[in-house]
């Protein structure tokens, strides 16, 4: 996975650093430094898979010679706290092939350093790993602290110190890998802003760099932070996961709340009543339409909802007392109640 890496620091005498010591260390060379008459062999680094030199235009012709290059900058430097060059590592893509690193850097080097009088010295590193792909690609670039003329080591660009100059070149180098990436069609992307800019709470790696004798204890302890932060952002997403889910089933138990509350509402509503009009009304006792009685004005009157046998005798004839002629008027009737004799 493409990970964001850059750092800038200076190489510097009062450090014990020798700039063409550095410079052969980078590049995997061999080289003899003319101020101090040493030799510095390291030709059995085997991660070194390209190196070149890019000086701007108006450079003196052995700008781009290693060797001459480096001890001309360690000879102008008289001090024993002298400044000799400064060194910017950067951590190449994965996802991109050898040559792709090599016209990233190349084209990202050209803009950002050798376009304002630089000449830089640039050294790709990267092993194989275990998987047969490339383990930790990574490029070291010397950049020169004195502008080169045609006379020789000019003075020390003071202007190239200022601290914006370090944020423009992260930037750059995002912007350059992202552009890569695009082009391949891949989805990884970097970013150069820390973790607190990006409003990112999860703390940050660190970068492991190369362990040697010197630095056993601080490699392991860097090595362990590493998959402590790596533990913390797997915890930290399953944690993010759970909590959209229990926002999610949240929101479902608002909406069930919602809907139970509007069904009890319409179960308790008074049920709406249609009104009979008068003229629909026909009582048999007046024979005239009347306005509509209700059941609680039924119980009210007197006498009203009797049980049957509390009922008061009909003063009525009832069909038994009726004498009923005969139509043609022929006497009474046999008193039966029957058809006459």
């Amino acid at each position: 996975m493409a990970i964001f890496h850059s750092t800038t620091k200076i190489i510097a005498r009062s450090d014990g650093h020798n700039a063409v010591q550095a410079a052969a260390y980078r590049a995997g060379t061999r080289l003899r430094c003319k101020r101090t008459g040493q030799v510095f062999n390291f030709t059995r680094k085997t991660e070194v898979t390209h190196r070149a030199i890019l000086a701007p235009p108006g450079s003196p012709s052995w700008a781009t010679d290693r060797s001459v290059l480096w001890n001309q900058i360690e000879s102008s430097e008289t001090r024993n706290n002298s400044q000799l060059a400064r060194e910017v590592e950067i951590a190449l893509p994965v996802e991109l092939t050898h040559q792709q690193h090599i016209d990233l850097i190349t084209e990202y080097v050209s803009q950002q350093f050798v376009a304002i009088g630089m000449v830089a010295d640039i050294a790709i590193h990267s092993k194989v790993g275990k998987n047969g792909k490339p383990d930790n690609p990574h490029c070291h670039i010397m950049l020169t602290l004195r502008q080169l003329t045609p006379d020789g080591v000019g003075a020390k660009r003071r202007d190239w110190n200022q601290k914006s100059l370090v944020t423009k070149w992260r930037a750059a180098w995002a912007d350059a890998c992202n552009s890569a990436l695009q082009t391949i069609e891949t989805s990884q992307r970097i970013d150069h802003r820390s973790n607190r800019v990006r409003g990112i709470e999860r703390p940050a790696t660190v970068h492991v760099g190369r362990q040697t004798p010197w630095n056993a204890e601080a490699f392991e302890e860097r090595i362990e932070h590493n998959r402590t932060v790596e533990a913390w952002t797997q915890a930290n997403t399953k944690l993010q996961r759970v909590l959209a889910e229990v926002k999610h089933v949240q929101s479902q138990l608002l909406d069930l709340t919602s809907s139970i509350s509007q069904a009890l509402a319409m179960r308790d509503a008074p049920t709406p009543t249609t009104s009979i009009p008068p003229a629909a009304i026909w009582t048999p006792h007046s024979g005239t339409l009347t306005a509509p009685v209700t059941g609680a004005e039924l119980r009210k009157r007197p006498g009203a909802l009797r049980h049957p046998t509390q009922r008061k005798k009909s003063t009525h004839p009832t069909i038994s007392s009726i004498s009923i002629l005969p139509s043609g008027g022929h006497g009474p009737s046999n008193g039966n109640g029957g058809a006459p004799c």
